[in-house]
């Protein structure tokens, strides 16, 4: 699901057949009502505990309890790693990261493309840096995203326990697929592309615009899962018609017939901010900011 603003919910009454609780103020709707009963729960909470909570311009409650002033800054296009404990304000644990196996949670910052964690979370790692730590206390209304369970129902308030394990931008993420996967890159243009040539032809046909190309290739993406694949030398494109991603285009034209090479190359030369949606799964197949890997064999042209 992806992550939207904040939703305006509408609660329909179907005359009579429902009954207002005795709490409720003349007029006010149920969204109103329970915006203002977590309000009240999280002041009481605050007051209970001690906190001196921040309240952000979301709406969230935040108190850091670590900081670390030299860590890197999570920024739109990063990846973040984190920890996290979810309670509900009796204090009872309804969610958590695998903490003791180390087993922590990713997010690639995309504004409103972010996917898979709730609003008050992404607000959250906005507002740390690697290795800081923090609680949230959430309303219910700002965490949109979240999904009521019987452990904690749509509309109670949250609290979150935050750690940022670490905070990668495209770049970075590159430079340790290269180097955990010890690629020899050739050669590196000024737009990111990385090509790294795995079996040379230097006396076979150069790949150049206009032509059309056949290819095998793997495609992958930095965490190493695939994600696409043709072994069986029909894929073409015609070079120069923009049938493929740039980087995938401009890669082939640095190879001849028969080479084997690998292509990485940042998001920009993908698939950008928006990463590639699947309808019919209603699944990205690529997340926005996701650099790419590809392992490619240049079949033949014609």
């Amino acid at each position: 699901m992806r992550l939207n603003s904040l939703q305006t919910l509408s609660v329909l009454f179907l005359g009579s057949s429902i009954l207002v609780s005795s709490c409720q103020q003349p007029g006010e709707a149920l969204i109103d009502r329970k915006q203002r009963e977590n309000e009240a729960e999280i002041q009481q909470y605050l007051t209970q505990n001690n906190l001196n909570a921040e309240k952000t311009a979301e709406g969230i409650y935040f108190v850091k309890t670590k900081t670390v002033p030299n860590g890197q800054e999570p920024k739109v296009g990063d990846q973040v790693k984190y920890h996290y404990i979810a309670r509900r304000l009796d204090n009872v644990i309804v969610d958590s990261t695998d903490i003791a196996a180390n087993n922590p949670r990713t997010v690639a910052l995309a504004g409103a493309n972010t996917v898979g964690i709730t609003l008050g979370l992404y607000a959250g790692v906005l507002k740390l840096r690697a290795g800081e730590e923090a609680t949230l206390l959430v309303p219910s209304a700002q965490d949109g995203n979240r999904e009521g369970t019987l452990l904690l129902p749509q509309y109670a308030p949250v609290r979150y326990d935050l750690r940022i394990v670490s905070v990668r931008t495209e770049e970075q993420r590159i430079e340790e697929y290269i180097s955990t996967n010890k690629i020899n890159v050739t050669q590196k243009t000024d737009d990111g592309l990385r090509v790294a040539v795995t079996q040379s032809r230097p006396d076979s046909v150069q790949v150049t615009t206009g032509k059309t190309v056949f290819v095998n290739y793997t495609g992958k993406r930095p965490d190493g899962t695939v994600f696409d694949s043709r072994s069986d030398g029909s894929f073409s494109f015609q070079v120069g018609t923009r049938a493929v991603v740039p980087g995938f285009e401009n890669g082939v034209t640095k190879l001849r017939v028969g080479e084997k090479a690998t292509l990485i190359f940042p998001s920009a030369l993908g698939y950008g901010a928006t990463g590639s949606f699947d309808q019919t799964t209603n699944t990205y197949r690529i997340l926005p900011y996701t650099p790419l890997i590809f392992e490619i064999t240049v079949v033949r042209i014609q």
